[in-house]
């Protein structure tokens, strides 16, 4: 797996472990339950539904970190396999919310998880 495609999918771990925390760690505070459209009289039902999906996220995101570990290992094809898997499924996700809610594509695609996952899937395929 080459440079570029390993610093891909570092940046888009990152992402996925800032989503992990706005939505598990930070979600209480009124900036980031705002940003996810959640009023604060919504918040106990919808915190364990937040928090559940800030856990899939870091998972894909250490994921993505053991594969590119993986691949400083020895391990190529091993690595190589984790982060094209963890990539597809960040992608996946990614196009699911932007189906779900169109007014999403800017976060979910653009800025969010689908551009560095995508970026990240091609240069791995490469």
């Amino acid at each position: 797996m080459n440079v570029l495609a390993q610093a891909l999918a570092l940046v888009a771990a990152l992402v996925h472990l800032w989503i992990f925390t706005m939505e598990s760690v930070r979600f209480r505070r009124p900036d980031v339950h705002a940003m996810f459209e959640v009023r604060a009289a919504d918040l106990a039902a919808v915190r364990p539904w937040a928090f559940h999906q800030g856990c899939y996220n870091a998972l894909l995101a250490l994921q993505t970190l053991a594969g590119v570990a993986a691949v400083h290992l020895g391990a190529t094809a091993a690595g190589r396999a984790l982060v094209l898997a963890a990539g597809a499924s960040m992608l996946a996700a990614s196009a699911a919310l932007v189906a779900f809610d169109p007014r999403r594509a800017r976060i979910a695609g653009l800025i969010g998880q689908g551009a560095p996952a995508l970026a990240t899937v091609i240069a791995v395929l490469a």
